[in-house]
């Protein structure tokens, strides 16, 4: 009887050392050598649970929770544990089997990576694990959001088809792109349409179209020079700030012309195109207001300074069939000029009368302009 006894501690003893070691190292099923704490060499069951009720509270006993239901349903996940029975590192596993939408909700002031709840789209599942702390910090951390489809359609316009992500779908939140230095480009033969999806009429050749309906205010442009009835005017290369249609400054901007005057009527015969060895420098595309004056003694001939497709700076006619001055000899003019740039002032006579004199009364020749309007 004893040496049963006896044998039957040495049975526990060892049964006992071994509870023991293996508590302490690994633990294999269908291994012999497990290379971590559990290695198990076989297919591993959880629990699943389906439900279709739209209100549901997670606990101990789930793992991967299915929605069926008809309707969007809100789930509850439990309060963290601070102390013994505390459950970090439980993992839930929600899957959306619906056309719905299911919200998770921590417990307050318990948060999701930050957030106070989270969603779960249509045919879509969510994958959290619990951190362990308590409090208003992320008690619950997202491991993976995916689709039973292989199909995204994101708030912000982004679309994904497998790992292919797209930029479209409908944009249904505020987005912000931060370029922080990069170029945004926007190129092809396609055109970037605000406020409408049809290409209007006469927009063939546009790259932006705005349509605002019949509402003012399409567009705004602000750069630091706008101001109350000024117009978005473009320099050589196209850049274009805002600027006033008048200018003020009338009698402070006289800009003379260039060259030195020669006599351009000593020919015998009349004509146009003669050269007067002068020129005005426009500096940009506008109205132009002209003041122009000299003195000619002659018999009946017209006299003209013009500057060729643009108009007459001054013109007298003939007044007299013995020599006097030409009157008017003060002239004032508006022309408008499209292309900024240097422009000949050329002069032309009806017949082939010669001045008796030119340039030599009052007043010397003047010929200044300056601009007033864009």
């Amino acid at each position: 009887m004893l040496k049963k006894i006896t044998r039957l501690g040495q049975l526990l003893g060892l049964l006992t050392s071994s509870i023991v070691f293996s508590q302490a190292g690994n633990i294999g099923i269908n291994t012999p050598n497990p290379g971590s704490t559990i290695d198990i060499n076989g297919s591993v069951a959880a629990n699943y649970t389906a439900i279709n009720t739209t209100s549901y509270n997670l606990n101990s006993a789930d793992f991967h929770v299915s929605y069926n239901g008809t309707a969007n349903a809100v789930f509850n996940l439990p309060a963290a544990i601070s102390g013994p029975g505390n459950f970090k590192g439980r993992m839930y596993t929600i899957k959306n089997n619906t056309n719905f939408t299911i919200t998770v909700n921590p417990a307050v002031p318990e948060t999701i990576n930050g957030n106070t709840s989270i969603l779960v789209p249509a045919n879509q599942s969510a994958q959290l694990i619990n951190t362990g702390i308590t409090g208003a910090n992320s008690t619950w951390e997202i491991v993976s959001m995916s689709s039973s489809t292989n199909n995204y359609t994101a708030s912000n316009g982004l679309t994904m088809s497998g790992t292919d992500v797209k930029l479209g779908g409908s944009l249904s939140q505020p987005t912000d792109i931060a370029t922080a230095g990069n170029n945004l480009s926007i190129n092809g033969t396609g055109k970037v349409l605000i406020g409408t999806n049809t290409v209007p009429t006469g927009a063939a050749n546009s790259k932006i179209v705005i349509d605002n309906g019949t509402t003012n205010g399409a567009l705004q442009i602000k750069d630091g020079t706008q101001q109350l009835g000024y117009v978005l005017t473009s320099d050589a290369n196209g850049l274009a700030t805002w600027s006033s249609t008048v200018t003020t400054a009338f009698a402070n901007n006289w800009t003379s012309y260039t060259g030195t005057l020669v006599n351009p009527f000593t020919g015998s015969t009349g004509g146009g195109n003669l050269a007067t060895g002068i020129s005005v420098a426009i500096p940009a595309r506008g109205w132009y207001f002209f003041r122009s004056g000299i003195a000619i003694n002659s018999d009946c001939n017209d006299y003209t300074f013009y500057i060729n497709g643009i108009g007459d700076v001054w013109k007298s006619y003939c007044t007299s069939n013995t020599p006097v001055f030409m009157a008017p000899r003060d002239q004032n003019r508006v022309l408008y000029f499209s292309t900024p740039g240097a422009y000949t002032v050329l002069a032309v006579k009806t017949n082939g009368v010669i001045p008796s004199s030119f340039n030599a009364g009052n007043p010397v020749f003047y010929l200044d302009f300056v601009k007033f309007q864009n």
